[in-house]
């Protein structure tokens, strides 16, 4: 392994997800870094990046679609990865960026209404799930792709959102709506219990683990 950081972006603009950031590092195989840039500042992601190994980007309340000026620097970051066939994990906002990013189109799933809670969701087969199976996860959004992106492949669905995963055909990148990072103070503010969260924070925390074999 050539670097030893995983990058972890937030790009909250309200509520920090810390503790969904200490939940991977207690479980990430290398030291990880935390980067807020819309409510902070983008520069220590570029100070970071030449000792990544990697990169995840959480979810936001944020719209790809708004153009803000924090995103600039977040698909610069993006580009720079690619490059350096570098791994990335997009999760809600982070997935729907990706989707965005590379051609793909993001747009309001249901009359701008926001969803949240668990729902089912249908993984096929692909480089990071190595079998068809289905998972209980978490979830709150009111935008998702709606169409995939040319290089990539739909790797989830569900009956609400067709495109719940995307993967690339050929690179170590992918996108997922649902929170698999979704800690248990996160899963609180989504109204879902505990005994609930229980149920499924091990579907989440499988997939992202899978995410870590490519460090």
């Amino acid at each position: 392994m050539s670097y030893l950081s995983l990058m972890i972006v937030d790009p909250s603009v309200a509520h920090p997800e810390i503790d969904s950031y200490n939940k991977i590092v207690t479980q990430s195989p290398v030291r990880c870094s935390y980067h807020l840039p819309a409510m902070v500042d983008s520069k220590s992601m570029k100070k970071e990046l030449t000792r990544s190994c990697g990169i995840i980007i959480f979810g936001s309340a944020a719209s790809v679609n708004n153009e803000n000026e924090w995103q600039n620097p977040l698909r610069e970051i993006i580009d720079n990865a690619i490059t350096k066939d570098m791994p990335l994990l997009g999760i809600c906002y982070g997935h729907q960026l990706l989707a965005h990013h590379f051609g793909g189109k993001v747009d309001y799933l249901w009359n701008k209404q926001q969803k949240k809670g668990i729902r089912s969701v249908h993984f096929k087969s692909n480089n990071l799930i190595k079998t068809d199976t289905t998972f209980d996860l978490i979830h709150a959004h009111q935008e998702g792709a709606i169409n995939c992106p040319k290089d990539f492949k739909i790797s989830a669905e569900s009956k609400e959102v067709k495109i719940e995963g995307i993967a690339h055909k050929t690179k170590a990148i992918w996108g997922f709506q649902t929170h698999i990072e979704a800690s248990w103070s996160f899963a609180k503010r989504q109204n879902i219990s505990n005994v609930d969260y229980k149920k499924v924070d091990e579907n989440g925390t499988r997939i992202i683990r899978e995410f870590f074999n490519y460090l």
